[in-house]
């Protein structure tokens, strides 16, 4: 049999070494998360955990509203820039980005405090929620600075860091915590702010360490001027808001209509099939700067190439992890703690969701890399009407079964319309 040539086994070191990385972060993030949400409903009982994960919903909400979509607009300005070598535009977009989060994240974290009680309430009916949410108030600019941190390495071809960064390092710094002896619900909470405020720190540092050095690929005469970081953020941060929110909306709305204990099994259900996310994002992190560096150098064919390998890689890396969580929902809630297996059936609809998102997946990051995120934030808003519509029909009748249907409805709507904008827009990369 012939051996390849060192250049293209080369070539292929490249182009898959990076995917594989960020699974193997991601693996790590999938472990560290699970073994996280676990933990948490042992130690704090399922009333208690439904307020943990409620405070979770909210940060990451809050921390969402607060990047305002700077975070994914730096991706695609730091990747384009550096596409054709302009390494001092690519370092204004990554602090322009970074002020407007820092701005941000303070402001989410003002209303946060200012809303905490009321909300705990007038909206979940639980008094018990308001001192939670004070302290999880603390770890909105974390998070918020944590995820700037990673996207400025995504857009600076640094994925497997990125990922880290984002999202394998502050699961794992908690679960530390806890086995340290922090069991409370105020001590975890704590623990997440200080885990995220971790991670920002090292995503600077690894920020530092990167040098802004490119070379023009292509004459620079094809470089189209990009819009200001603003305008591209726009549109962007409503898409993140949106799609945080579509996430939450179920949970937030049974909140308002089941029990604390509902609520947590179906809030671990809802993030044990969230876990598929980890796939799809870890690839589409890696995929999101080749995009926007490709589209920019308007290379059609090797934009395709990159587009069908992300949707290949996604297939065969998601399917396995659905399977196991449709045909084996009640074990695996069970391992999570007694009593959290009445969110069995819930889980299976969700992941029939999840299902059609594993199959068409990253057409988001396509639509977000390449200018079209006007398009993108059409799109989302449609499946925010979906779910304020079909939420307030479904949930109230059918508890969580119905947020259940809820949350698998706009997961599948999003895959299905992005899909099929990028094939109206640009049929030459599918």
């Amino acid at each position: 049999m012939k051996l390849p040539h060192p250049s293209e086994l080369r070539r292929h070191v490249a182009t898959y070494g990076a995917y594989a990385g960020a699974l193997m972060v991601r693996g790590t993030e999938l472990i560290g998360k699970l073994c996280l949400y676990m933990l948490a409903a042992r130690l704090l009982g399922a009333h208690e955990a439904g307020l943990f994960f409620l405070c979770l919903t909210w940060v990451g909400l809050a921390a969402t509203a607060g990047r305002a979509g700077f975070e994914k607009a730096a991706v695609r300005h730091i990747a384009g820039e550096l596409a054709f070598g302009h390494a001092r535009a690519a370092r204004a977009a990554m602090l322009t980005g970074g002020a407007c989060v820092v701005a941000g994240g303070l402001a989410a974290t003002l209303v946060t405090l200012a809303v905490a009680g009321p909300a705990s309430i007038m909206i979940f009916g639980e008094p018990g929620l308001y001192h939670p949410l004070l302290i999880a108030a603390a770890a909105i600019l974390p998070q918020a600075l944590c995820f700037f941190a990673a996207h400025v390495l995504f857009g600076l071809d640094r994925g497997v860091a990125g990922q880290f960064v984002q999202n394998a390092s502050w699961p794992v710094f908690i679960l530390l915590a806890m086995l340290a002896g922090v069991h409370s619900l105020a001590g975890i909470l704590s623990a997440l702010a200080l885990a995220n405020l971790a991670s920002a720190l090292i995503g600077l540092a690894l920020i530092l360490r990167t040098p802004l050095a490119a070379s023009p690929a292509v004459p620079q005469a094809q470089a189209e001027k990009l819009p200001g970081l603003w305008r591209t953020a726009l549109p962007l941060g409503m898409v993140e808001i949106v799609q945080v929110s579509i996430t939450a909306i179920p949970v937030l709305l049974l909140a308002a209509f089941a029990s604390p204990t509902e609520v947590g099994a179906f809030s671990v259900a809802n993030r044990l099939s969230q876990l598929i996310w980890v796939v799809i994002i870890a690839i589409g992190s890696i995929a999101a700067p080749r995009f926007a560096a490709l589209h920019r150098r308007q290379d059609w064919p090797a934009l395709r190439a990159q587009n069908r390998r992300a949707r290949l890689l996604v297939a065969l890396t998601g399917l396995p992890p659905i399977a196991l969580m449709m045909l084996f929902a009640g074990t695996i809630l069970h391992l999570v703690g007694p009593g959290y297996e009445i969110a069995a059936a819930a889980l299976v609809v969700m992941c029939a969701g999840q299902l059609v998102n594993c199959l068409l997946p990253c057409q988001d990051v396509m639509l977000a890399m390449t200018g079209h995120g006007g398009v993108l934030r059409w799109l989302n808003l449609g499946q925010l009407a979906t779910c304020a519509v079909a939420g307030v029909l479904l949930v109230p009748a059918f508890g969580m079964m119905g947020a259940a249907v809820l949350s698998a409805l706009v997961i599948a709507q999003g895959a299905l319309g992005t899909t099929l904008m990028v094939a109206r827009r640009m049929p030459q990369v599918i």
